[in-house]
């Protein structure tokens, strides 16, 4: 069966291919335009028709998440459709137009396209929870599904109060003066780290009017009244113990609502998956990891971006009855070729040379920074050693030089890092490993100190043997400096989204700071 799954209308769009039950190809529209949050999704779509490996005049099925854009799939009910979504339909079956001709099309509530790329990261596992969690849906902002026999149950809508959801990120963040895009809740979780909960914050927030996610007015009223309080003032410290205030209660209310829905087993607990943009809160979901003691699956494109195969994989999966196959995270576009990865680092005036481990190796160590490009890009926000820029977490400043001065972040933001799987199990004996980069961990002070955030925790990436190049590397760069672990940061310039081309990652930093630049088996050193 061959489907065309799509994020049509909205944030962060992207078209992904399903046939015979394999993800062949997917893209976020946002790597194609450099535009974060593209909601451009007729690109995403011309390009992925234009590959050769979808069949496109072949496509047996279509299947498109809401919101959907009506101009792009000509769906002849489509107000049928949305009116039956909003009174709480999982999905609706119809048709649409594509390439001139008629195919059968399911239309997907947001919610359960998310709800099913989380559940597929779960194994489908009977009895699975899944908690989407997100800003808005179609119909809510937080929801719950259970995996019974087969289908994927809608358990409960709007579960969560406005401090347990992404309404609450958001809200604090245009509270704080950070403004509404969808990148806010990201900048505003990073202040935690520098703060300690404080009572009276927490009573504040507590003591909102529970109709401020409803209504526009009580809103502006709310956050008028919280902004003329001294605990809300917008000073860095202040502001610290804000965030981590309403952190402290977004992970507690989060925790008590799984607990109630999350199966008790005699020996512990039965298994969970988070979807949503929520899912992104490193802080909540490794104490959710610690409070249940066993793993939690989350999507690497947890968030609106994962709707590129949630749609797919509901469809397949759960109304056609077929196996869907694990998801790559590699699996954004396709790799640069040779000759156009040769062709941009000559229009840069950079002379290419072999790739050698060993020079990129004593680059890092001696404190360069390396631009990695290799292969198809990650899903998702997280740099995964694809589109990643790399630097030594043991050199002085190495924190600032990459965050601050080329990527140009606010100074605050933490960095993940990447370590070999065997040495976090060396390291971290007994835990869970984070190949999404979506967990933190205690770091020792002295290991690392430049990936240390200021809490002394960091999110760490953990990578097998099959990523070969970049785990020879680490090897390598642990022989020579002593340090098992290498900062990773997604590869993109300021207010860009992450590079996808060698031309992308050379208009970011050919006259940047950075050092080497490495892209699949070439490299090249900066200008001087």
């Amino acid at each position: 069966m061959k489907v065309l799954s799509l994020h049509s209308a909205g944030h962060d769009t992207g078209v992904g291919y399903f046939e015979d039950g394999r993800l062949r190809f997917a893209v976020e529209t946002e790597r194609l335009t450099r535009t974060k949050h593209d909601h451009r999704a007729d690109v995403a779509l011309r390009h992925v028709l234009a590959q050769e490996c979808v069949d496109a005049g072949g496509i047996d099925l279509v299947a498109v998440s809401t919101p959907v854009r009506g101009a792009l799939l000509r769906i002849p009910d489509l107000d049928v459709a949305m009116e039956r979504v909003a009174t709480g339909a999982a999905h609706h079956r119809t048709t649409c137009e594509l390439l001139g001709r008629t195919v059968d099309c399911v239309v997907v509530t947001h919610e359960v396209s998310h709800a099913a790329l989380a559940a597929h990261y779960a194994g489908h596992e009977d009895g699975t929870v899944v908690l989407v969690n997100e800003g808005r849906g179609q119909v809510s902002r937080s929801s719950l599904f259970r995996v019974a026999g087969g289908r994927l149950e809608w358990v409960e809508k709007d579960p969560l109060p406005w401090y347990g959801n992404g309404f609450g990120w958001t809200a604090i963040g245009h509270l704080l003066g950070f403004g509404k895009s969808p990148s806010v809740a990201g900048k505003v979780m990073a202040l935690g780290g520098y703060g300690e909960p404080s009572a009276r914050v927490r009573d504040a927030l507590l003591a909102v009017d529970r109709r401020v996610m409803d209504d526009l007015a009580v809103a502006e009223r709310v956050r008028a009244e919280l902004a003329a309080r001294p605990e809300f003032g917008r000073d860095f410290g202040t502001m610290a113990r804000v965030v981590a205030s309403f952190q402290e209660l977004f992970t507690e209310t989060v925790y008590e609502l799984l607990s109630r829905h999350v199966t008790r087993t005699g020996t512990g607990w039965g298994p969970l998956a988070l979807g949503g943009g929520c899912a992104l809160n490193i802080v909540a979901n490794s104490e959710l990891r610690r409070r249940f003691g066993r793993d939690v699956p989350v999507p690497p494109a947890c968030g609106d971006a994962g709707h590129l195969a949630g749609p797919g994989i509901y469809a397949l999966r759960y109304l056609a009855g077929q196996d869907v196959a694990p998801l790559g995270v590699y699996a954004n576009g396709a790799g640069e070729s040779r000759e156009a990865a040769l062709r941009a680092l000559a229009g840069a005036g950079l002379e290419p040379v072999p790739y050698d481990r060993a020079a990129v190796a004593g680059t890092l160590a001696g404190g360069g920074v390396v631009a990695l490009l290799q292969g198809a890009a990650e899903l998702g926000p997280r740099a995964l050693g694809h589109r990643s820029l790399l630097g030594s977490p043991a050199v002085p400043g190495m924190r600032k030089r990459m965050s601050e001065e080329l990527k140009q972040r606010e100074w605050y933001r933490p960095l993940g890092a990447v370590m070999r799987g065997e040495r976090f199990a060396e390291l971290y004996p007994g835990q869970y490993g984070s190949p999404y980069m979506l967990f933190e961990y205690d770091v020792p002070e002295g290991v690392a100190p430049e990936a240390r955030h200021v809490n002394g925790t960091c999110r760490i990436q953990t990578l097998g043997p099959e990523e070969s190049r970049l785990h020879a590397l680490l090897a390598e760069f642990e022989a020579l400096s002593g340090t098992p672990a290498l900062i990773n940061t997604s590869l993109n310039g300021p207010g860009r989204a992450i590079a996808h081309t060698a031309g992308d990652v050379l208009d970011d930093f050919a006259g940047s700071g950075v050092d080497l630049f490495v892209m699949d088996d070439v490299m090249a050193r900066r200008r001087g």
